[in-house]
């Protein structure tokens, strides 16, 4: 007797022979597959305790995510209209100051929940979360509170803290029963509690893991930071991955990615993800290969607009390319459908070749290559016998993905969008079913998204928030930036 059956559906593995099943079946027993394939070769006396009949729809591996920010939830599109570099940093100096000093862990906690529901209700069963921008680690607590937030939706949550960029020391706000206190955080502060994160936190849930995810590994002497400092910091985020076998989750950018390659090589292999990798030398983009090292590539981020990421070079040197959102702030959302489909405008239009990124291939991006980076490729990633039946079940019944049936890989990469994901499997567990979250309170993780953005706007006061809020003319051209209210 099976758990669940899944029967009818278009199977789209996603495994190593790219099999379709068309139609197939999906047994799934606890938490895994037991059984997959044509539906010719299901058994006549099969059970199972649930049935789902997916007759007209898709059944593919649930999507992974990457790359993303714990906290941008709840500022997306605070200051959207700022260049980051105009004046020299201001979002990226906005965010530090609202997550450093004007966060609670009821803030971590709605917001770690309204994100992983977003990815969950657009298909994506594994995310990856980066606790602030730089990030913040300085507090294990908030960490705590966006697991729970987040596990709490069904999702996978993979997610870490690490070290941020100077000055030093940092000066956090803890916030208690609406007033704050001043901290002091030494980068000795951030070794240790890089290390207590990872061994305290792992197992804590089936569907919680807790990496090394340092806000960037090249030196940035604007932040105050020299060049043997840099060293030291990195040496220590690498140890600390390697001791506790997780993965290294970071920045790059060109010239860090030489820096890293220079000082700290052990740092580089299949399991270091390196978000953006914008503006890389033809050196650095041999190094992407040589060292296995994975590039994570945002095709709507505000990085890879300011600099190009050289996709297609690193590809034909033999490197490896994840296609992630970098969800949600400024002015992305967490629909990795979208980014599919512009990374493959990007860069055919860039090479002038229409036929490159084929739609298998952008899949794998999302699904089977990026469980392998994150070192999780055995458990999920693909609908095989023995993985963790992460599953989504796609309707295709709609006029703009009908008539469905040929072509069906083309059809859902090219035509699909996050809202057609009609119900999502984790761990064997439905997790969403006709659009509707079945693991928690929806209504609720709004409510909560909204008292906790009302209290951080309370706690910003009037100012700051017309500030973050104020814009230039939305329906002209380009406007001037606004003033820069830190004056960095």
């Amino acid at each position: 007797m099976f758990d669940l059956l899944i029967k009818n559906g278009t199977v789209i593995t996603v495994d190593a022979q790219h099999r379709i099943f068309q139609p197939g079946y999906i047994a799934i027993k606890n938490d895994s597959i037991a059984e997959i394939g044509p539906m010719e070769s299901m058994p006549e006396n099969i059970q199972a305790m649930r049935v789902i009949d997916a007759a007209g729809k898709a059944v593919m591996p649930g999507l992974i995510d990457g790359h993303g920010h714990a906290g941008h939830c709840l500022i997306k599109t605070f200051a959207e209209h700022n260049d980051t570099e105009n004046p020299p940093g201001w979002w990226g100096s906005m965010a530090e100051d609202i997550y450093f000093h004007y966060t609670d862990e009821f803030f971590w906690y709605a917001e770690g929940a309204l994100a992983a529901a977003e990815r969950l209700k657009f298909g994506i069963t594994t995310g990856v979360s980066m606790l602030g921008s730089t990030p913040r680690p300085d507090r294990l607590e908030n960490l705590v509170a966006h697991f729970e937030g987040a596990i709490k939706t069904g999702l996978r949550q993979i997610s870490g803290i690490g070290s941020c960029d100077g000055p030093w020391p940092k000066k956090p706000w803890v916030w208690e029963n609406g007033s704050y206190y001043e901290t002091e955080f030494t980068p000795e502060q951030m070794v240790e509690n890089t290390e207590r994160a990872v061994r305290e936190l792992n197992g804590k849930h089936k569907r919680q893991m807790c990496i090394v995810a340092p806000g960037s590994l090249g030196i940035n002497e604007a932040k105050g930071d020299t060049r043997e400092f840099s060293i030291w910091k990195n040496k220590q985020m690498g140890r600390i991955a390697q001791e506790y076998n997780v993965p290294l989750h970071t920045h790059i950018y060109g010239g860090g990615l030489q820096f890293v390659y220079d000082t700290t090589p052990e740092l580089l292999g299949p399991t270091t993800s390196l978000t953006h990798s914008t503006g890389l030398s033809q050196r650095e983009i041999e190094i992407l290969a040589e060292t296995g090292a994975v590039l994570f590539h945002g095709p709507t981020t505000r990085a890879n607009i300011k600099k190009r990421c050289p996709v297609y070079e690193v590809l034909r040197a033999g490197g490896e390319v994840v296609i992630v959102t970098d969800g949600t702030a400024p002015d992305r959302s967490y629909d990795i459908w979208r980014d599919m489909k512009i990374f493959q405008v990007l860069h055919r239009a860039h090479e002038n070749d229409p036929l490159l990124a084929p739609p298998g291939r952008v899949l794998e991006m999302c699904t089977i290559r990026a469980a392998r980076a994150l070192g999780i490729d055995k458990i999920t990633g693909s609908l095989e016998v023995g993985k963790r039946a992460d599953i989504i079940i796609i309707n295709t019944q709609q006029p703009h993905l009908a008539p469905f049936g040929i072509m069906p890989v083309h059809r859902i990469v090219y035509h699909a969008q996050g809202q057609d994901v009609e119900t999502v499997i984790v761990d064997g567990e439905i997790m969403m079913e006709n659009r509707q979250m079945l693991a928690c309170d929806e209504k609720r993780i709004l409510a909560d998204a909204e008292k906790a953005f009302s209290e951080l706007c309370q706690r910003l006061g009037e100012e700051k928030v017309k500030a973050f809020t104020a814009y230039n003319d939305i329906y002209g051209l380009r406007g001037s930036p606004t003033p820069n209210p830190y004056s960095l």
